[in-house]
């Protein structure tokens, strides 16, 4: 099934940040633009969520910051396998290196591009949504191709001190006080 919603554009920024490339040379950024080819063809985004009850948090830190809430959306977000075993059989230091920050980004990216439209569909009914945290789901692999988070709905977001979302890395604008790094 087709993801419902748009994922931002690559930040080629963004990528080389993660790969720890300040002050790229032409020849990194000639590595860059060839990963992103491969990319292009490999990535199989994929976004599985789970509605739960409060009760079934265990954490303590979660279950108070997040005790406002009425239920819990625990979703898995992959880049595909494909990338995966591509990234993985790659015998190119230099390019494992920007492999794994366009991972990252893109992971990232799939990540907020989901949240805004879970934002976006949930206010249409009265909700409001959390931050989201990191979530470890047993049996469920966390890397850079593979991320699980959990996030609070909340339908009385006035009766509640709830941590709603100061994010975006998505607008690109760098100044703002709200942008995520």
């Amino acid at each position: 099934m087709a993801i419902p919603f748009r994922i931002t554009p690559l930040n080629e920024k963004e990528v080389l940040r993660r790969a720890c490339c300040q002050d790229p040379s032409p020849e990194e950024l000639s590595l860059l633009e060839e990963c992103r080819r491969d990319a292009e063809y490999l990535l199989d985004y994929h976004i599985t969520e789970r509605n739960r009850p409060m009760n079934i948090l265990t954490d303590p830190f979660l279950a108070e910051t997040l005790r406002g809430c009425d239920s819990l959306i625990i979703f898995t977000a992959s880049l595909g396998e494909a990338l995966r075993e591509h990234v993985l059989e790659n015998d190119e230091p230099e390019k494992s290196i920007l492999y794994q920050g366009l991972a990252a980004e893109r992971l990232d990216a799939l990540i907020e591009s989901y949240c805004d439209y879970k934002e976006r569909t949930l206010r249409e009914g009265g909700a409001v949504l959390t931050m989201h945290f990191p979530y470890r789901w047993e049996g469920v692999p966390e890397d850079t191709f593979t991320a699980t988070r959990i996030m609070g709905v909340s339908f009385h977001p006035d009766e509640a001190d709830i941590p709603v979302p100061t994010r975006c890395r998505t607008c690109f604008v760098t100044d703002c006080p709200s942008r995520r790094e």
